[in-house]
């Protein structure tokens, strides 16, 4: 097994472990700083032990190129991820403060077995009853947007549930789905809402009476925002897997960065599709008398690709008094007028030439 490997499935059975015979009176420290610059996108997961994983995963990513992540214009991940004991350490004296900043936050507790799982794995934990009641992590969600309001719009993406869909059950499904109703009309009414699906296929589930209750109530209900990554995991199950549940890093980098692309790929299409088509041109259909004249440009001239007021404009404006050569008159009321060296026509609506003065 590699260090890398090896780190990775320490800190994922520390993150699960969980010990009844002891009390704990310490927990995790989230903070979630401000990097002062702007950011069109903001990106805001939640979720348990997969979570915490995730965090640290794409905290190394990160590092390794000055704490951004390029994914192209509006897509880059800024940010950084400090695992430290500044704050609060667990019972038996582990690094238990997680500080981020940047565009992208991680909502967990953290590793303090007995206290910090129970809390983040409960579905209390993503609650919302519409009227101001939340669980902790939508508390959390509200502090990182009060913190940062240099982040123009947000999307946050729900990857809780692991624990609560290896229950099998209809009733706890529809309680998620009644909390992420909340979320979009009463708690985040201005963010994009997203939620992830779970890996119910991993070994953790064997006894799972229905695996697939849970994602597929969620998907019902919120067809649109329900991020389905089945095949996903399926292709990394086993190979890339550090315990019963749990992903290698890799595997967590690889999936959040694919998410924030997929959101993007949508929030483009949902623009596009409330951008109105302009309504095709209607041919402009007119008649001319030639005539030969030379007129002169006034404060109303503007020159035309065609005689419509609604065609290409060539010539905003003109110097007053410039003389012109006049070769016909619309049928629609346009001087055509020739004064490109190529001989090609253009078009002044009849206001915007008047006689030169003698």
């Amino acid at each position: 097994m590699s260090k890398t490997k090896l780190g990775t499935t320490v800190l994922a059975w520390i993150i699960v472990f969980v010990t009844v015979t002891q009390s704990f009176t310490v927990s995790a420290m989230t903070v979630f700083e401000s990097d002062g610059m702007h950011h069109e996108e903001g990106y805001i997961v939640i979720g348990e032990s997969h979570n915490g994983l995730a965090a640290h995963a794409l905290g190394m990513k990160a590092q390794e190129t000055n704490n951004v992540i390029s994914l192209g214009e509006n897509n880059d991940i800024y940010y950084e991820f400090r695992w430290d004991s500044s704050r609060e350490v667990t019972n038996d004296g582990k690094a238990n403060t997680f500080i981020m900043k940047g565009n992208m936050f991680f909502v967990f507790e953290g590793i303090n077995a007995g206290v910090d799982d129970v809390c983040q794995t409960s579905q209390q934990y993503i609650y919302s009853d519409g009227k101001g009641g939340r669980g902790k992590g939508v508390q959390k969600i509200h502090e990182i947007l009060n913190t940062n309001p240099n982040i123009a719009h947000w999307n946050i993406i729900s990857f809780h549930g692991a624990v609560s869909a290896s229950k099998g059950s209809k009733q706890i499904a529809d309680f998620y789905v009644n909390s992420y109703r909340n979320w979009i009309n009463y708690e985040f009414p201005e963010a994009d809402c997203y939620f992830l699906s779970v890996s119910t296929m991993t070994k953790y589930y064997r006894s799972t009476p229905d695996r697939k209750v849970f994602n597929n109530t969620i998907k019902a209900a919120f067809p649109n925002q329900f991020l389905d990554y089945t095949d996903f995991y399926a292709a990394r199950t086993s190979k890339r897997m550090v315990d019963t549940i749990h992903f290698d890093h890799a595997t967590y980098v690889e999936l959040f960065t694919d998410v924030i692309l997929r959101i993007s790929q949508m929030r483009q299409k949902e623009e596009q599709s409330q951008t109105p088509e302009e309504a095709p041109k209607v041919p402009v259909e007119f008649t001319v008398t030639e005539v030969q004249a030379v007129l002169g440009t006034n404060e109303q001239t503007v020159i035309y690709a065609q005689p419509s007021l609604d065609s290409n404009v060539l010539f905003a404006s003109c110097e007053i008094g410039l003389p012109i050569q006049v070769t016909g008159i619309t049928s629609n009321g346009f001087f055509r007028i020739c004064v490109s060296p190529d001989g090609s026509e253009s078009y002044v609506a009849g206001d915007g030439l008047t006689p030169l003065l003698k």
